[in-house]
Formats: structure tokens, sequence, C-alpha cells
């Protein structure tokens, strides 16, 4: 072996050691967040409303979760008790995984929650007790449900009238 290829071969090693070191560097300057997780798992500890849930993850800190997609009615709201009931029963005290999508103006995460292999989110929806948040949202099959619920006359449907949150809040402040 001649000196060239002991020197090419060992910098050929060197070269990914490098790598790993500035990685590692990396790491610790500009640590990951949450919201730059794609995935988070937990407990669900609390359910303020019909679309927004508290989560305790492994290392004991909690997560305020806002679901994507979907906007329940208000508490105030005629089915708002109801959607953050149906909720409760589905996710509370359960361990469920979060696919984040973002974060909020008020810090808030915000994502798809998933039990077992059920999308919760779109759950609210199929059973009424949720709109689809077209603002923000652009997943059809969230538009398909609602469609469905309304022909069904599930949940918000039964009522003749249903006002969308975003609606009611706009009229709440208004007058305000």
């Amino acid at each position: 072996m001649s000196v060239r290829e002991i020197s090419s071969s060992s910098s050929v090693m060197v070269y990914p050691f490098f790598r790993c070191v500035v990685l590692f560097f990396l790491l610790i300057i500009f640590p990951v967040s949450p919201a730059d997780a794609r995935m988070l798992e937990g407990r669900v500890v609390g359910v303020r409303d019909g679309d927004t849930i508290e989560l305790l993850d492994a290392v004991r800190e909690r997560h305020v979760i806002r679901l994507a997609h979907i906007d329940t009615p208000e508490k105030a709201q005629p089915y708002g008790g109801k959607a953050k009931q149906y909720v409760s029963s589905l996710i509370f005290g359960k361990a469920v995984r979060i696919e984040v999508t973002d974060r909020d103006r008020y810090g808030r995460l915000i994502g798809v929650v998933y039990i077992g292999g059920t999308n919760v989110n779109l759950q609210l929806v199929r059973q009424g007790y949720a709109w689809w948040y077209r603002e923000y949202s652009r997943d059809v099959s969230y538009g398909r449900s609602e469609l469905d619920a309304f022909e069904r006359r599930s949940g918000l449907w039964a009522d003749s009238r249903p006002v969308p949150p975003w609606e009611w809040r706009r009229k709440k402040r208004a007058a305000s």
C-alpha cells in the first residue's frame, strides 16, 4: 500500500466522524422544539373544550394541543358541551399520538390526535360535533365527513340552523 492510498483511505474514515461531531454540536446549539417534532406521544390530562386538549408527555411536560382541521362549537353554544363530553369520552386519561402540524398565535401546538388507528379530529366531524375548518385546512376528507354528518342530521346538524363557531365568535366580538 502506497502513502497516497493510506492517506486517502484515512481521510475517508475521518470524514464520517467529522460529520457526526458537527451534527452533534448543531443539535446542542439548535435543539429541536416540540413544534418541530412530527409526532408527540402522551396521556390526555385535560379537555378544555371540544377542540383543545392538554397532554402530558413521557418527561412529564404539559402541552396544550389545538385539534387541526376542525372547529367545535364554543362552550356557550349549542353542542359546545356535548362536543367536549364526546372528546373526553374518547381520549381523556388515555395514551394518544399527536401528529403536530404547526403552532398557533397563542403558542398552542396544532395537531391531529390519534388513539390507536382512529383519527379523533375526523371522528368529531363524522359524529357531528365539529365543523371542517376550511379557512385553515385543505384536507377534503373533513369536508366529506361533514357532508355525511349533515345528511344524517348527526350531532349539531340536528339543529335546524347551526351557527359555525367562527361566526358566533365574530358576532360576540361585534356585540361587545
